[in-house]
């Protein structure tokens, strides 16, 4: 079973179940049906085809949290395999980007989420002044305070994937 097959059958929704039609559909687009017009045979078929290409990538689209949905789902074959067939297929790369976006803005979610928050310590504030209102408009961090860079090493897409979706075998 392929990566895009296992994300279909993850699937609780019905279109999910479409590859099987389609792919018949798109070999002999008249069956079960009586086709009146030529122009019929060539829209089945054809939108058979644009089914089987684009069918996983709305599917994942409509999954809430796909990257958590989907943990444990796939093996170090599958996404090795998917990695691979996404290099040739421009369709299969895009359904790639997908997933990394999806990845990339759960690791930022994650990682602002155990950030600790700035607290400022009131006591350190004096009311003595002549303006205690003073730089209202100023975060406080001077010229000299830098704040920390945050370097990230981004990690080669199989890795991501691997980590991701927690492949063990």
């Amino acid at each position: 079973m392929t990566f895009e097959e296992k994300i279909l059958k993850e699937s609780k929704s019905k279109e999910a179940k479409l590859l099987r039609a389609a792919k018949q559909a798109a070999k002999e687009p008249d069956t079960g049906v009586k086709i009146l017009k030529k122009g019929a045979y060539y829209v089945i078929r054809d939108c058979a085809k644009v089914t089987q290409l684009y069918l996983p990538h709305l599917i994942y689209s409509q999954i809430k949290n796909p990257i958590a949905m989907l943990e444990g789902v796939f093996t170090k074959a599958d996404c090795t395999d998917f990695l691979a067939r996404a290099k040739k297929d421009t369709v299969v790369n895009q359904l790639l980007n997908l997933i990394v976006l999806d990845i990339k803005k759960q690791n930022i979610l994650e990682s602002a989420n155990t950030k600790a928050p700035k607290v400022l310590d009131p006591s350190v504030f004096e009311e003595d002044g002549d303006d205690i209102y003073g730089d209202y408009d100023s975060d406080g961090i001077t010229a000299e305070a830098e704040p920390d860079i945050i370097v990230e090493v981004e990690k080669d897409t199989l890795q991501l994937l691997l980590d991701a979706f927690k492949v063990t075998k």
